[in-house]
């Protein structure tokens, strides 16, 4: 984020928006006056109903970024732009909508915006964001200018907004990560420190996947790599009760070449933001094997240990003492002041 930039974020379903943001009509007939007008695909006027186009999906995420009057324009909107462009190749079935429209070179998806599609972006700003755009006049001071872009997420893709860090996204898992999930988890480097039996097919894999999504207790990411947009890892919440608790149960890197390299942390903070921020827990806890180099990272992030549960878990027929770590919302508050807050 630059200097004196101001980020915010929110998300509406498609029939609300549909329903009290969306006047095409309105927006075309204001377009009339602009030069681009019939130039090009992504400017109106559209060769296909609107309302039905917008029906496609299911909600949009709105991405609002504000900087001075005096700022680089172009440099903001592309900084967003490709922020944009990273979260839709990393959330499957999903569409950018740009702050501007563009038709994009031979062979590229046409790149709509907001506006083009008749969203009224002044009234999402004021109503979801508690933002009043300012608009420049010759002459005068534009004090701060907002660029306004949108991910577009399927019917059939993650339900909730990705959580995103310096170098990750974290979504939604989807049936189509199994596959990765019971690949990963049959490597030694990942099952060494978890409850995975060695015999573990990939059928069970798949089955508690689909037991946890029905468990309104247990929420299950995806952890994606920002730079190349494949997922490298895994997260599974359990005991999630608003406003009081939540569980870390599972949380890993599959592939071993890409540890070290502060993702884990990255992760665990985006989720401790999650459940104190979002949630609004007040205690957030876990548990890990004895000799699980994790607990050092636990202990640095502001986790304190409980105790030792003898005994409490059991793999391969044999059972293993856990040791029980928690963190408290004055120690998570106490741990931001150290490392900062993540964007949610």
């Amino acid at each position: 984020m630059a200097e004196n930039e101001i980020q915010k974020t929110a998300t509406i379903s498609i029939p609300d928006l549909i329903l009290n943001y969306v006047e095409p009509v309105r927006f075309e007939t204001a377009c009339r006056s602009c030069s681009k007008y019939g130039v090009g695909s992504a400017c109106p006027p559209h060769d296909f109903n609107v309302v039905e186009w917008w029906s496609r999906f299911a909600y949009l995420d709105l991405y609002a970024v504000s900087i001075p009057g005096d700022a680089d324009w172009d440099e903001a909107d592309k900084r967003l732009s490709d922020r944009l462009l990273v979260l839709e190749r990393a959330v499957p079935e999903s569409l950018c909508l740009l702050s501007g429209s563009s038709g994009g070179k031979e062979g590229e998806a046409v790149r709509y915006s907001i506006q083009s599609l008749g969203g009224n972006v002044e009234k999402l700003c004021r109503e979801l964001l508690s933002i009043s755009l300012q608009w420049p006049k010759e002459g005068t001071d534009p004090g701060r200018l907002t660029l306004v872009g949108g991910l577009l997420r399927s019917k059939r893709g993650p339900d909730v907004r990705p959580m995103e860090t310096k170098d990750l996204i974290l979504r939604e898992s989807l049936a189509e990560d199994i596959s990765r999930f019971s690949e990963w988890e049959a490597e030694d480097a990942v099952k060494e420190y978890f409850s995975i039996e060695d015999d573990q097919t990939p059928q069970q894999v798949e089955q508690i996947f689909w037991e946890d999504r029905k468990n309104e207790e247990r929420k299950q990411y995806t952890i994606v790599l920002k730079r190349t947009g494949e997922p490298i890892g895994r997260i599974v919440m359990n005991d999630l009760q608003p406003g009081w608790k939540a569980e870390i149960f599972r949380i890993y890197i599959g592939d071993p070449a890409l540890r070290g390299n502060g993702y884990g942390r990255q992760a665990m903070e985006a989720l401790l933001a999650l459940c104190f921020e979002e949630w609004k827990v007040e205690r957030v806890y876990l548990d890990h094997y004895t000799g699980n180099p994790a607990g050092r990272l636990y202990l640095d992030l502001g986790f304190r240990y409980e105790g030792v549960l003898r005994k409490n878990c059991r793999k391969n027929g044999q059972l293993y003492d856990v040791h029980l770590m928690s963190m408290l919302r004055p120690e998570y508050e106490e741990a931001v002041s150290r490392y900062g807050s993540v964007n949610l």
